[in-house]
């Protein structure tokens, strides 16, 4: 059996039907690709499992996804996964169809999200938000800019973006920073010449969501320096918020400067 583990955003995340579950598989893999786990939280899942944990790559979850589930025709594997294991992404479904299509049965376990965590802690209604959209890292020839375009979408049908950064897992880079992903704003409104990126553009910044280090400041793109170093190191998400209600705003005014 497939055992696909949702370890949340957090050490100790980790649902107690997970943890139990975990215990009793007899192959215990750690995908990485979509987040980054701490080393604290490896050594606790060890420690409390009793098990091996090897680490694998996006590879082994799509085009290697058989011989990545080979095992579970007759041991339980156990597949531990950041956040909820199949929020935000895609090599986790490949992974389940393909166990269906080799008849592994499989049982999902789900834990806290960046996404549910980002919108519960901005205090937004979550029915207001549009596409969720991910700024790369750019490169020598890939220069992505689509962002912007269901951003400006977003703004035009008065819907809140969330907006995820790339986390650099898969080029060697650390997790993109503030400065980082204003630059690359600026540089896709260059482009596309929308007229919504400027440095009164409000954003909802948010480091670490979910975790002890969380750090979360309301704030125009213009003041990105002064906040940067608050941020530094961190796991970063952003919000931009469209047309607020009455109690939108009062729930961002405890995250803007002063407060």
């Amino acid at each position: 059996m497939l055992l696909l583990i949702g370890l949340g955003l957090d050490t100790k995340d980790i649902s107690v039907n997970a943890l139990e579950a975990l215990k009793k598989a007899d192959t215990v893999l750690l995908e990485q690709y979509t987040a980054f786990i701490p080393d604290a939280y490896i050594t606790y899942l060890k420690a409390e499992s009793g098990k091996d944990i090897r680490i694998i790559g996006r590879s082994d979850a799509e085009e290697n996804a058989r011989p990545t589930l080979e095992a579970a025709r007759v041991t339980d594997l156990a597949v531990l996964v950041p956040g909820d294991p199949l929020i935000a992404t895609t090599h986790h479904s490949t992974l389940l169809n393909t166990a269906r299509k080799m008849g592994i049965p499989f049982r999902i376990y789900h834990a806290p999200s960046v996404l549910s965590a980002a919108i519960g802690e901005s205090g937004l209604d979550v029915y207001k938000f549009g596409m969720i959209v991910t700024i790369a890292f750019w490169s020598k020839n890939y220069r992505p800019t689509s962002f912007l375009d269901y951003i400006n979408k977003n703004l035009k049908n008065s819907e809140h973006s969330l907006v995820l950064l790339d986390l650099g897992a898969d080029n060697g880079k650390l997790p993109m920073s503030l400065e980082e992903a204003a630059e690359l704003l600026r540089a896709a409104e260059s482009e596309k010449g929308y007229g919504i990126v400027d440095d009164g553009l409000r954003l909802l910044v948010m480091g670490d969501i979910g975790r002890e280090s969380q750090e979360i400041a309301y704030i125009s793109l213009g003041e990105v320096s002064r906040v940067s170093s608050r941020f530094g190191g961190k796991i970063l998400t952003l919000i931009i918020p469209s047309v607020l209600t009455f109690a939108e705003e009062e729930s961002l005014k405890k995250y803007a400067a002063g407060h």
